[in-house]
């Protein structure tokens, strides 16, 4: 076993915890070998359930406060294009302990600088950033050519929506084509290319292949599709139960975003959403294949994960955003590691997406990022039962808005989870009694006690993370009651 093992970082966009792992019907028999395998993680988090904001913590192991990115880059509401200037990244890291790293995919963590300017040699396929940043890294970008089927390729019974001022646009359909005339046959094929590559020298590497789907529009091949029956697509109990009362009145107009749609559509978007994660799962099997093939899985740390779910019905809602719910912010999260990760291991402790920026530095020998705003994993994963007794028992989640912007802190622990809404509202969820979130307890007097110590621990988590939230009177301390005020005092001098 190599000191410093190669690293091979695999994402999905969208994808949120239940689609592996048998946990529905959707099948992904790659990704459960690489579970059994290896670890499968049943509490995995991304801390922003949003695209740029949740790609720029991976990279830098830091909350948005530290890195600068804050909601979508690429938009005219963004509060910033970029990351800030000193930003460090675990990609900067490897290559100063002497990687080789690559890059496929998607971007997304920066409008105006791309992978090259923060240490990856080569870059592949990449696509998410502006048209400035394009032309300046033309040289060093590769793209093989979209084939003429791909481009050609019929969709079977599209769904269009509308929402109340917008256009209509394609929410799902069936994709009639090859299996090398998609997207993602491209990266894939990539990927492995860049395997081989660079198996022929003697330098450890960290290789990421960051796939855009299983993104809306859920446009799955035939052949994935056809093998799912609608009978066997069951939606989510919160479908039918959830009436948002004493919840945040935003959460009902979201709602009314899909009212046009039937119980029956619900169902149809579900089934090619399944079946959309199963292609997924094909390509990244093509990739796991490569690296069996070129001997150099033994020496390989594999993670998966996404940058954050999708609510895919549950709640009578679609994609992503602010919704507090365990479907956006909970994302399946996998781990293999030969002679250091035991076989068929699971853990339910807490854990967050950009951990493994901390992990990565941990495992190749590499110099600490500046912000520790996550865990090093590498001693939970050399556990085979509990985590470390000093495991954190609450983490945090943030929001600052998408196109919209508005703020947002969850503080989740083992059983409950506190959404502090600086715009409405606040909820508290018993994740243990009411899995899927239908009950807001914000206010059952049998919770009080609970709701208190969650809170506090959300304040905890926000001083201990150096939140900008709590470092003036005109910010959580103006809505968000404290039980010590001791300690937020001392954050305001």
């Amino acid at each position: 076993m190599a000191a410093q093992p190669n690293i091979l970082l695999i994402t999905g966009d969208h994808m949120n915890w239940e689609t592996v792992c048998n946990r529905t019907v959707c099948r992904t028999p790659n990704l459960n070998r690489l579970a059994g395998e290896g670890v499968s993680f049943e509490r995995s988090y991304t801390a922003v359930s949003l695209c740029c904001p949740a790609r720029a913590m991976l990279l830098t192991g830091a909350y948005p406060w530290h890195n600068g990115v804050y909601n979508q880059v690429h938009v005219p509401e963004s509060v910033r294009p970029d990351m800030f200037d000193d930003v460090v990244t675990y990609s900067q890291r490897l290559r100063q302990a002497g990687y080789r790293t690559g890059y496929v995919g998607k971007w997304h963590a920066s409008r105006t600088r791309g992978p090259s300017d923060f240490g990856y040699d080569v870059m592949r396929e990449v696509r998410g950033f502006g048209p400035e940043c394009r032309a300046r890294l033309k040289d060093g970008l590769e793209y093989s050519p979209r084939r003429k089927a791909e481009k050609d390729a019929t969709l079977v019974e599209p769904r269009h929506v509308t929402w109340p001022g917008g256009d209509r646009f394609l929410m799902w359909a069936g994709v009639d084509a090859d299996i090398e005339d998609v997207h993602e046959y491209r990266l894939a094929s990539s990927a492995a290319r860049t395997i081989r590559e660079f198996g022929q020298a003697e330098a450890p590497w960290l290789l990421e292949l960051h796939f855009p789907q299983p993104h809306d529009a859920y446009t799955p091949l035939m052949e994935f599709l056809d093998v799912y029956s609608l009978e066997d697509i069951e939606l989510p109990p919160s479908f039918y139960e959830e009436g948002f009362d004493d919840k945040p009145g935003l959460l009902a107009r979201e709602a009314g975003l899909w009212e046009e749609l039937s119980e029956e559509d619900f169902r149809q978007g579900r089934r090619h959403y399944f079946a959309y994660c199963e292609q997924l799962d094909h390509y990244v099997g093509m990739v796991l294949d490569e690296l069996e093939a070129s001997g150099q899985a033994q020496d390989t740390l594999v993670v998966f994960s996404a940058d954050h779910g999708d609510m895919v019905g549950a709640h009578r809602m679609f994609i992503k955003g602010w919704m507090p719910f365990e479907e956006t912010h909970r994302v399946p999260m996998l781990a293999r590691w030969p002679g250091r990760i035991s076989a068929g291991q699971s853990t339910d402790a807490l854990v967050h997406l950009h951990d493994w920026a901390h992990t990565f530095c941990s495992a190749a020998g590499a110099r600490p990022l500046p912000h520790p705003d996550g865990e090093d994993l590498l001693p939970l994963l050399q556990r085979r039962a509990e985590p470390p007794p000093d495991w954190p028992d609450h983490i945090l989640n943030v929001y600052y808005g998408g196109e919209f912007l508005y703020t947002q802190r969850i503080a989740i622990g083992r059983r409950y989870k506190y959404v502090f809404n600086g715009f409405d509202r606040d909820e508290f969820y018993d994740l243990q009694d009411d899995p899927f979130e239908v009950n807001n307890a914000i206010e059952d007097a049998g919770y009080a006690e609970a709701v208190r110590q969650t809170r506090d621990a959300l304040w905890e988590l926000m001083l201990k993370y150096d939140d900008p939230y709590v470092g003036h009177r005109y910010g959580a301390g103006r809505y968000l009651p404290a039980h010590s005020r001791g300690s937020l005092r001392k954050s305001w001098d």
